[in-house]
């Protein structure tokens, strides 16, 4: 079986022993055709990998690989003569998947550091979180929990500071809204809608020209992660989303 090979593959995923049987079935099979090399891989040998790294094996995984090849389309696998291999659409999306778990990792990495920056305990914990929410590709709630971490970080800033507090609330008498002219609470700033938030906050000058450019496109990005339509959120987009924001608001201000 090459233990120390199936325990180096095994090394690459997070939370294995607690995925779906199907799922730990489909990435033995990856590992036996494209690792070790099998032409095919059979039932037994795919319990042997179970065993091997002593994780309670998927009972069901013999019917599972017989009714995938048992399916007209769509089928996740192909019968042969003497056991079962991948089907090629089935192949390329698990090496995809698998090729970019070290990318995935590597982002994780960074993100984790950054943490280490966030002193308040409540926001260090809202984003870790956040960063949770990506290792599962839950890209949309990654980028609507840092944008909410994002504006409250600003808010508390503006709050706790009398000085900048006066200098939005200036701001914010040359530009009221119907309702109010002032914030006296914390909970006033509920009552403002973000992008007049972050006007004052930059007429104001409690943010620069550029922070104001980043929060206006990043508002539009939120805005659009936030109901349901056609456009993809990945990793890649919702990493760059959090980078962006993390390291020129929350740890700048």
């Amino acid at each position: 079986m090459g233990d120390n090979y199936l325990a180096n593959f095994y090394a690459k995923f997070e939370g294995f022993p607690r995925w779906e049987g199907k799922k730990q079935v489909d990435y033995f099979a990856y590992y036996l055709t494209e690792v070790r090399k099998q032409a095919e891989i059979k039932p037994s040998e795919i319990k042997a990998c179970f065993s091997a790294l002593s994780i309670i094996p998927y009972r069901r995984a013999p019917q599972y690989l017989s009714e995938e090849a048992n399916k007209k389309r769509g089928g996740k696998y192909i019968k042969t003569e003497k056991g079962y291999r991948l089907e090629r659409a089935t192949l390329e999306k698990l090496q995809s998947e698998i090729e970019d778990i070290p990318k995935k990792k590597a982002v994780s990495e960074i993100l984790d550091s950054l943490l280490n920056g966030i002193i308040n305990p409540e926001e260090k914990a809202f984003l870790g979180e956040a960063i949770n929410c990506l290792r599962i590709d839950a890209c949309r709630a990654t980028i609507i929990m840092v944008w909410n971490l994002t504006v409250f970080h600003l808010k508390r800033h503006i709050f706790s500071d009398p000085s900048n507090l006066t200098k939005f609330n200036t701001a914010f008498a040359r530009n009221p809204e119907r309702r109010f002219a002032e914030i006296k609470t914390f909970d006033d700033f509920g009552d403002l809608r973000e992008s007049k938030f972050i006007e004052l906050c930059r007429s104001a000058r409690i943010i620069s020209s550029d922070v104001r450019k980043i929060l206006d496109e990043k508002l539009g990005t939120r805005n659009s992660a936030a109901h349901p339509n056609p456009v993809v959120f990945d990793s890649h987009k919702a990493t760059e989303f959090a980078l962006d924001l993390i390291n020129n608001v929350i740890l700048k201000y």
